[in-house]
Formats: structure tokens, sequence, C-alpha cells
């Protein structure tokens, strides 16, 4: 997983920007009034917060906090968590098509 902090974008230049990456983009409004659950996703992506404040968690606890201009790339099977609180608007940008992905999305660790 890699995190930076860059300008904020607008949701149509994180867009443009997942496009550019060769990644299927979806934008959406990511509200969590209780933790999440630990869980990993079976696609690379990249995240990107465009409005709003939260944070979350990986599989050791550590916390990090998103704001505007955030961007986090994850390879699939990166475990982690988002936090009580979080009130985003995000991009993001998948390597496999929505279509395609299994439900649950949100798979839970493999003991």
């Amino acid at each position: 997983m890699t995190f930076t902090q860059r300008e904020p974008l607008t949701e149509q230049e994180a867009l443009d920007y997942v496009q550019s990456l060769g990644y299927h983009s979806l934008a959406f409004d990511d509200s969590h009034e209780v933790d999440e659950e630990l869980h990993w996703h079976e696609f690379d992506s990249v995240a990107i917060v465009i409005s709003g404040a939260g944070s979350f968690a990986d599989e050791t606890g550590a916390v990090t906090q998103v704001q505007p201009g955030c961007m986090v790339t994850a390879e699939a099977g990166w475990l982690h968590r988002t936090l009580a609180g979080t009130q985003t608007r995000v991009v993001l940008g998948s390597n496999m098509p929505y279509e395609e992905w299994s439900h649950p999305i949100n798979k839970p660790p493999v003991s």
C-alpha cells in the first residue's frame, strides 16, 4: 500500500487520472458510523479522496487520516478497514471492472 497526499482534485480530474492508469473507475460516497471489519479486496486499486475526511487502519492497527487529495494505491489482498466517522466522496479505480467483482466485495481475512 502506498499513501500520498497531493493537491485536491475535482471528481472529473480524479476520474480522468484513474482512466490514464488504465483502471476502471467509479465515484461514491463512503460513510461509516461504525468501524468496518478488517477485510481485503480481490482487485488492485487506487482511491482518491475528493471531499470530506475520515480514517482507515491497516492490519497492524496503524491509523491513517484522509482528506481531499489523499490517494491510496493498494494491491489485491491488502488488509484494511475504514473507521467510524469517515464521511468522504471517493473516486476508486480498479484493475477489474465492477461487474467482475465477486461478492461480498469485502473479503474476510484468511486464518
